[in-house]
């Protein structure tokens, strides 16, 4: 029997960030599953988060996303609480699960706030949420939302963003600017037979399809320093942009959905410092965050989703 919208809760699953420098460490405590911190490391990333502002903008935006889903559904005619819950952070899954049962829902919906499929991350969210589940008294249906990074509506949110990225430049070069589209890397031993890679060119494929003939690239970012990982860098490919004397590069951060560390340090800071030093032009278009165009996605996917 179908349950109808009013017993049913969106659970909007996101990594997590601290809020504030103070978080720092606790928060790398919870993605390093409580193994011992180089003292080093908590130093070096607290710089980081403090030349972005102090704190992860991440929670905020997802709760902004939510807010908006929510009120988006509602227009709809579609009634239903929205909740979210960070893997690495506040609120936590099962805390974010309890607050649903506790309205007496029957049923969730999860979607993973990254388009793209990874082995590793899916089984995270799925062991957090059944783990839950599996605590209560009662019967409580979860359902992930399967992969929409092919949605249309993703794909024309992606392309405004491209868009906008793209009017940052003078309008007479807009046209021969270079676009690189960054994911991010994974270990080689992490993506073996795993769709990621796959979906990511995908998505491309899709948005480019929307947009004016261009110039475009795929490279992956904010690798970790042991062991072998997905390549090539944006770096390594914006290097060879300069060496065939190109003036000008766009960064589209594809595999995020929000600001974080990722974009605003690993992108905005350390690479905008490479691109200048180069003597290209270089812009990053705006994440999706909590626009109209991907709230209206997300939505899409919600409403269409067999599972609803």
């Amino acid at each position: 029997m179908e349950i109808p919208y009013q017993h049913i809760g969106i659970l909007l699953l996101a990594f997590g960030g601290p809020n504030s420098l103070e978080d720092v460490e606790p928060f790398l405590k919870n993605v390093f599953s409580g193994r011992p911190l180089n003292p080093f490391v908590v130093k070096q990333v607290k710089e980081r988060y403090q030349l972005i502002g102090g704190k992860s903008p991440l929670p905020e935006i997802t709760e902004r996303q939510a807010r908006n889903l929510q009120d988006s559904l509602k227009k709809r005619g579609t009634v239903c609480a929205v909740s979210i819950g960070m893997r690495y952070w506040q609120p936590p899954i099962s805390e974010a699960i309890n607050t649903l049962n506790a309205k007496g829902l029957k049923k969730i919906l999860c979607i993973i706030l990254s388009p793209f499929s990874t082995g590793a991350s899916t089984e995270g969210y799925n062991r957090a949420v059944y783990q839950t589940i599996k605590g209560f008294h009662q019967t409580m249906e979860a359902h992930f939302v399967s992969p929409w990074n092919m949605h249309p509506r993703y794909l024309d949110a992606v392309a405004d963003r491209v868009k906008e990225g793209l009017a940052m430049f003078s309008a007479n070069i807009r046209a021969s600017v270079p676009i690189v589209f960054a994911a991010h890397s994974l270990p080689l031993e992490h993506v073996n037979d795993d769709p990621y890679v796959n979906e990511i060119k995908k998505t491309i494929v899709g948005v480019i399809t929307r947009l004016e003939k261009h110039e475009w690239y795929f490279a992956f970012q904010s690798q970790g320093k042991e062991g072998k990982w997905l390549r090539p860098s944006v770096e390594e490919v914006i290097k060879e942009l300069a060496a065939s004397r190109k003036k000008d590069v766009l960064v589209v951060p594809l595999s995020f959905v929000s600001d974080h560390l990722e974009t605003l340090y690993d992108l905005d800071i350390v690479l905008r410092e490479k691109v200048l030093d180069l003597g290209l032009n270089f812009h990053r278009a705006p994440s999706l965050n909590d626009s109209p165009q991907f709230i209206e996605a997300l939505t899409e996917v919600i409403v269409n989703s067999p599972s609803s």
